[in-house]
């Protein structure tokens, strides 16, 4: 007998929410649930290096809350996010503050970052879906290439190198991060 939650299995999207949260994380998307690709150091690295530096931004203004390998559940699908950043008002909070488990609403900005066998064709898919969903920005940051990716509704990407400065715009307006920093933390 098969294991309920394989990757590859058809499930109802409501069946896989069911499913107990396990590393490797799953994600479901277009009626299967997935195998999320395991970071290597460098996609670790970028990644909290990431959240700190966004939350240092964000936090005196109280603009939101960065989170590294969030699930985000929208548009049909249940996607874990490298680097998922909600602004203050999309975060789901009880009646006393406390923020909860599920977001249910696309990431107010989405972070992918390309680790050893994933493909530029499967991360620029996942960035679409997110902006047809509502995301206003995204970024697909290539350790390898050293490039970011700057993604937007209705605009064709942007491709940064290491003299580029990316913008927060709308999500965090003001945050702006020199595309040679964040491939310098590979270095320290």
């Amino acid at each position: 007998m098969a294991t309920v939650g394989k990757a590859g299995q058809t499930l109802t999207l409501e069946e896989f929410l069911l499913l107990p949260d396990e590393k490797p994380y799953r994600e479901f998307i277009d009626g299967r649930i997935e195998v999320k690709v395991s970071p290597k150091c460098p996609h670790a690295l970028i990644q909290g290096r990431l959240v700190i530096t966004l939350d240092r931004f964000a936090q005196p203004m109280q603009l939101g809350l960065a989170f590294p390998e969030l699930r985000c559940t929208f548009g049909g699908r249940s996607i874990v996010g490298d680097v998922v950043f909600q602004k203050q008002e999309n975060v789901p909070r009880d009646k006393r503050g406390r923020i909860l488990d599920d977001i249910l609403v696309a990431p107010d900005f989405l972070v992918e970052i390309r680790s050893p066998g994933q493909t530029l064709a499967r991360l620029r898919e996942r960035i679409r879906h997110a902006l047809s969903h509502g995301c206003p920005l995204a970024w697909l940051i290539d350790p390898r290439g050293e490039w970011v990716e700057v993604h937007r509704p209705l605009l064709a990407p942007v491709r940064f190198l290491a003299g580029g400065i990316l913008e927060g715009e709308p999500t965090l307006p003001g945050f702006r991060l020199a595309v040679s920093e964040i491939f310098d933390w590979l270095f320290l």
